[in-house]
C-alpha cells in the first residue's frame, strides 16, 4: 500500500475487472481519481487493503497493485508576452518606489 503522486500507473478492479490505471488527481490522503485506458473516469478510488468488510462488498472499484510512475503530460502555452511582462515588473516596481502614474 503506496501514497500514490499523479501520473503512477496502477492496477485497478472495476466491476470485477482489473485494468490499468493512471493516477490523475489525489483527492485525499488515500482517495485517488484514476482514468482507465478506455477514457473512464473512476472517482474515489482507494487501496483494497484500507475498505472493511462491508465496502468490499459494495464499492465497485478499488486498486490492487502499484506497477510504475509515469511523467504527467501537463500542456502549458507560451501565453506571456515577455514585453508584457517586462511591463508590468516596471509598473511594479514603481509603484513600490512611490511613482504612481495613472
Amino acid at each position: 500500500m503506496k501514497k500514490l503522486k499523479v501520473g503512477d500507473i496502477v492496477v485497478a478492479v472495476f466491476l470485477g475487472t482489473p485494468g490499468e490505471c493512471e493516477v490523475i488527481e489525489v483527492t485525499d490522503k488515500h482517495l485517488y481519481k484514476l482514468r482507465m485506458e478506455s477514457g473512464t473516469i473512476l472517482p474515489g478510488v482507494t487501496w483494497l487493503k484500507n475498505l472493511d468488510a462491508k465496502q468490499r462488498k459494495n464499492k465497485p472499484w478499488h486498486i490492487v497493485k502499484y506497477v510504475r510512475h509515469l511523467k504527467s503530460k501537463v500542456i502549458q502555452k507560451d501565453s506571456i508576452q515577455k514585453a508584457d511582462l517586462e511591463k508590468s515588473i516596471q509598473k511594479q516596481k514603481d509603484f513600490l518606489g512611490g511613482n504612481i502614474k495613472k
